[in-house]
């Protein structure tokens, strides 16, 4: 008992410290203490060493969300650039396959090895037309050509396809000088016209065998490529053009 006693009794800077209460030195009377701080310190530093579960779930959407806009943003400029070579690369095809008919018909000339014709048609309710002439070979100068340097040249459309049917040899009864080349493929339409420069007027179909050369020719070629909407492309032919 008298060790509790003489335990409770503790010194306290210049002071006296009884249990829970302190004696002031000077003034001899006692001051209650306020009561001791209990903190939990590994509570706290566990607290601070992590995270919670809904925090990592949030940190885990935003990065996902992140991640979407990104890669959506990158598949539309990735798709657009697609669409645009690939339109561009349309736009070149249509350009050459045009340059090349305009060439060939603008030395285009009469011959009795063989007359101009021109022939109207259909395919799917649309223009499927064919026309034949004679042109120069290597296009050389329309005043120099012979029978010999002459090549007869059909363009028609089979199927979704522009064709150019070339056969080298006037005068040969076989097949084997014929050239066929593709100009052009998801064809939805080939239409020809042909300028009476006599009769001042346009007709769909030509004789050349009552009619002779055309003036002039209206060139319409209608092209759909996937999941686009139908092109009309137009090209005036002057004959005989220098």
């Amino acid at each position: 008992m008298l060790k509790n006693i003489v335990s409770s009794f503790r010194l306290q800077g210049s002071g006296l410290r009884i249990g829970s209460y302190s004696l002031h030195p000077h003034t001899s009377t006692l001051q209650r203490l306020p009561p001791p701080l209990n903190l939990d310190l590994n509570l706290s530093l566990h607290s601070q060493s992590g995270f919670t579960l809904i925090e990592v779930l949030l940190a885990v959407s935003l990065v996902a969300l992140m991640a979407t806009l990104v890669f959506g943003s990158l598949y539309v400029t990735t798709s657009a650039i697609d669409v645009a070579r690939a339109n561009s690369a349309n736009e070149q095809i249509v350009r050459s396959t045009m340059r090349v008919m305009i060439d060939e018909l603008s030395v285009a000339k009469e011959s009795p090895a063989g007359r101009w014709m021109g022939v109207n048609g259909l395919f799917d309710g649309q223009p499927a037309d064919s026309v034949a002439f004679l042109t120069v070979g290597q296009f050389r100068g329309s005043d120099s050509a012979k029978d010999s340097e002459l090549v007869r040249i059909v363009y028609t459309r089979e199927g979704d396809l522009l064709l150019r049917f070339v056969r080298k040899n006037l005068y040969g009864l076989t097949d084997e000088s014929i050239e066929r080349v593709e100009l052009a493929r998801k064809v939805k339409g080939f239409n020809v016209r042909y300028y009476d420069g006599k009769a001042n007027l346009w007709v769909d179909e030509w004789n050349g065998a009552v009619r002779g050369v055309p003036k002039a020719l209206l060139l319409e070629l209608m092209l759909q490529q996937e999941n686009e909407e139908l092109q009309t492309i137009r090209q005036w032919v002057t004959v005989g053009a220098p």
